[in-house]
């Protein structure tokens, strides 16, 4: 290509450099898309085979997510590498860019990056697992799954939550299902005057007919007396699984006791003070 005298650009000038750099870097561009399309479709395939890998060995179903993302992140990264040094960009220059960027992206990125480490503490230190029910930042739902950047659960009522790793590492937790059993506490507010002997022993029974509630420890019964009522706090044990189906029960059958019985409840009294 040769430049006017006058060293101004014509088209036609602009028209050769264009052409100059299709022909010299057109077909390497191509093959590069072409490597690039094939590249990441061998990827997704050879996550999915060891995804099946991964699931024919058993592996704790809490780490399968995250190991998968480290996998593909570390493929297409790989594969990224080999088409740059295909497209002839020395690896020193591009080395030397990578690390003036990460610098910025870093600091940009701290947030993510802490989520990543908290990722990682999650799943060394085994707070939790897939399929526990926790209670965390305000929320509280059954653990989906844990990935590089986030965990996610899901609520009672069917809603998806995200909580950052960060956060969640470095956050109080509660683990509902971790430990084999649980305690459940009721309690019933009745009023005075009532056989309080009579109604524990009766609510005592009902709890120890009742074959998913454990003999040991023992059902209780504390009561408590206050100006307005008399309240009885049932406690007893029973198996984790157990515990939504127990507790939901155990409540129908007092209420339905103190409803045949006819035990007293209290009641509010409101008073009123008439003004001249």
């Amino acid at each position: 290509m040769v430049l006017s005298s006058t060293n101004v650009f014509t088209w036609n000038d602009v028209l050769g450099f264009l052409k100059d750099i299709v022909f010299k870097f057109g077909p390497k561009l191509i093959i590069a898309c072409i490597i690039l399309y094939v590249g990441f479709r061998v990827i997704r395939f050879l996550c999915k085979r060891i995804g099946i890998l991964f699931e024919k060995r058993n592996l704790d179903p809490s780490l399968r997510p995250f190991l998968m993302s480290i996998n593909s992140i570390g493929l297409k990264v790989l594969l990224i590498l080999t088409v740059v040094g295909y497209l002839g960009i020395e690896m020193t220059q591009f080395t030397a860019i990578i690390a003036s960027a990460g610098v910025a992206i870093g600091l940009a990125l701290s947030g993510t990056l802490q989520n990543v480490a908290g990722g990682v503490v999650l799943l060394v230190l085994r707070p939790f697992r897939v399929g526990d029910y926790i209670a965390a930042q305000g929320y509280e739902g059954t653990v989906k799954s844990i990935l590089i950047f986030h965990t996610t659960l899901v609520t009672t009522d069917n809603k998806v939550v995200t909580i950052p790793n960060g956060a969640l590492s470095s956050g109080s937790m509660i683990n509902y299902t971790q430990m084999a059993t649980r305690r459940i506490d009721l309690e019933f507010n009745l009023a005075h005057g009532i056989d309080l002997d009579c109604v524990s022993n009766a609510i005592i029974a009902l709890a120890k007919e009742d074959k998913r509630i454990l003999r040991e420890p023992d059902v209780v019964v504390i009561p408590t007396i206050s100006q307005l009522a008399i309240s009885i706090d049932l406690r007893f044990w029973c198996k984790t699984e157990d515990y939504w189906d127990v507790l939901a029960d155990m409540n129908k059958q007092v209420y339905d006791y103190l409803v045949r019985e006819k035990v007293a409840l209290p009641y509010s009294k409101i008073d009123i003070i008439k003004q001249a």
